[in-house]
């Protein structure tokens, strides 16, 4: 080891207090520095449930920051069993050196449908990225109930997007800490995938966060409205045994003394309701009245066109089978198509679903389903499952592709797309933990094996695709964040990403065994998606 390694035990001065580290070495023996739970908010418990993030009192002497903590209370995807802390609100810094000149910091925010993952090394092992001079931040954010639940009434204080808050006050600590870390405050990326992607682009239409980032990676996820559902909070108490009437400060009283494993776990929505799709209750929400820290009191489509963010870069995309995870529900039960049968709606991207009439809502899905699988929806079998991955990946990239369009509109910077098409037999994790090893594709979630150390990564050969691959993106990823441009000296010999341009093809990265520039393949199929948004009056972007 060189001399930059000599302390195994670090130990940094942060602006609450001291903070004591462990030396690591990375699955490919790269040395770097971790510094785990460390906290950034007052614990958010009891009287504090539900309401806003508040900065932390200093400490005194070293915090031990050795080993990650607790992540964020929730059901575990995997155990289905109750798993974390309502005390959660810490984040985690990876970094290659606390010596020499200041480094890029990229700050992630993980995704689980606003309901769960893990903010943790244990999920999101940094090690690729710590092959790299850069800093590397995880933020712990509430999730469901306790991140996302909401009331009306001002006098209660818990006007919603307590989690997303959390995120705020977050980077907040982080400007104020890069530099103890060896970081560039003047250079932070802020990344998240799938739900926290859309948590990446709230965070880019408020304008509470000027100043706190100054480049965003979405990978995977984006919604120009939030679509909320009503009545979430008093059904998830009804549910809880509360006999009331529907008045929000009873409502509160009964769940702040609620069981928080209830809370988290509770299950409310009726089988009608799962068989049209909804699995999210608690989410991101328009706020109903403005507060000093308020993040969102109107539509991201709305907020996007005048955003400070337009005048910073961003990359974003997405995988090119994000549709195979309904693949997944037509293998484990056969008789999943019989609501697209009945009510071809179900196809509908969630705006049109909740700004259509019901008459209009089924035209709209019928066409849909007609574009894409040739049949009418009574007609749909199993002999349509590739049709209908094929037609949920277009809806999936049609949600980013608004985000794009919206920046070429409104925007002064660059905006970066990719498309992540890297079919691998064995280190597409998701898709082979879900669907097995016959099924080929590269589905949600895939793309993360290559930027991360997952449970189930294992160590490649040098020589394999996948090892270039992992190299390739890490570069591109780091090279942004250090430069606001991705082509680094390991891709620019390869292939010129450039930004995307308003008029003319869209050309994005193809990231597959080789890197592309090519026209998106996905195109002449969102021209489709276009149209139904004009037909139901819904603008774009």
């Amino acid at each position: 080891m060189t001399d930059d390694y000599i302390e195994s035990s670090p130990i940094v001065q942060t602006t609450h207090g001291k903070v004591q580290g462990k030396l690591l070495k990375g699955i490919y023996e790269d040395p770097f520095y971790a510094f785990d739970g460390i906290p950034y908010a007052v614990p958010p418990l009891g009287t504090l449930r539900f309401k806003e993030p508040h900065d932390l009192k200093p400490w005194h002497g070293v915090r031990d920051c050795s080993k990650p903590l607790d992540k964020c209370l929730q059901v575990s995807s995997l155990t289905k069993l109750v798993e974390g802390s309502e005390d959660c609100l810490y984040l985690n810094v990876s970094v290659k050196t606390l010596l020499g000149d200041p480094m890029p910091v990229m700050v992630y925010i993980h995704g689980g449908a606003f309901k769960g993952g893990d903010s943790s090394r244990r999920a999101w092992g940094p090690d690729y990225l710590m092959k790299e001079n850069v800093v590397y931040v995880s933020i712990g954010h509430r999730l469901g109930p306790l991140g996302f639940l909401s009331f009306e009434d001002p006098t209660l204080e818990v006007p919603g997007n307590a989690g997303l808050k959390d995120i705020v006050l977050a980077l907040q600590w982080i400007k104020a800490n890069a530099a103890n870390f060896n970081g560039d405050p003047d250079r932070i990326t802020i990344f998240g995938h799938s739900s926290g992607s859309l948590l990446v682009q709230l965070l880019l239409a408020s304008p509470r966060t000027e100043g706190l980032f100054h480049k965003a990676i979405l990978l995977a996820g984006v919604s120009m409205e939030m679509n909320p559902l009503p009545q979430m909070e008093y059904r998830l108490a009804k549910h809880l045994g509360y006999e009331g009437e529907n008045v929000d400060s009873q409502v509160l009283e009964f769940l702040l003394k609620a069981d928080p494993h209830l809370l988290v776990s509770a299950d409310f929505f009726t089988p009608l309701e799962k068989s049209q799709g909804f699995s999210m209750p608690f989410r991101p929400t328009i706020e109903s009245y403005p507060t000093p820290n308020a993040v969102l009191l109107a539509e991201p489509i709305d907020l996007q066109r005048t955003s400070w963010s337009n005048r910073i870069p961003i990359i974003l995309g997405a995988n090119s089978g994000e549709g195979l995870t309904i693949m997944n529900f037509l293998k484990l039960n056969p008789s999943w198509l019989k609501p697209f049968q009945q009510n071809p709606e179900r196809v509908l991207p969630w705006t049109l679903r909740s700004r259509c009439d019901p008459g209009q809502r089924r035209q709209l899905g019928q066409a849909l389903i007609r574009h894409f699988c040739q049949v009418h929806g009574h007609e749909l079998t199993l002999d349509h499952a590739n049709a209908l991955v094929d037609l949920y990946t277009h809806a999936f990239v049609h949600a980013i592709d608004r985000l794009v369009q919206s920046r070429l509109t409104y925007g002064q910077a660059p905006t970066y797309v990719y498309r992540f098409d890297f079919d691998s037999p064995d280190f597409n994790f998701y898709r082979t933990r879900f669907m097995g090893k016959e099924q080929r594709g590269v589905t949600h979630v895939d793309e993360l094996g290559y930027i991360f150390v997952l449970p189930a990564t294992f160590k490649l050969d040098k020589s394999r695709p996948e090892y270039t691959a992992i190299c390739r993106m890490v570069d591109m990823f780091v090279q942004f964040a250090a430069t606001s441009d991705p082509n680094g000296s390991l891709t620019k010999p390869l292939v010129e990403w450039k930004p995307v341009i308003r008029f003319g093809r869209r050309m994005v990265l193809n990231i597959s065994e080789e890197l592309k520039c090519i026209p998106q393949p996905e195109m002449p199929k969102l021209k489709f998606f276009n149209r139904l948004f004009e037909m139901a009056g819904v603008p774009l972007f």
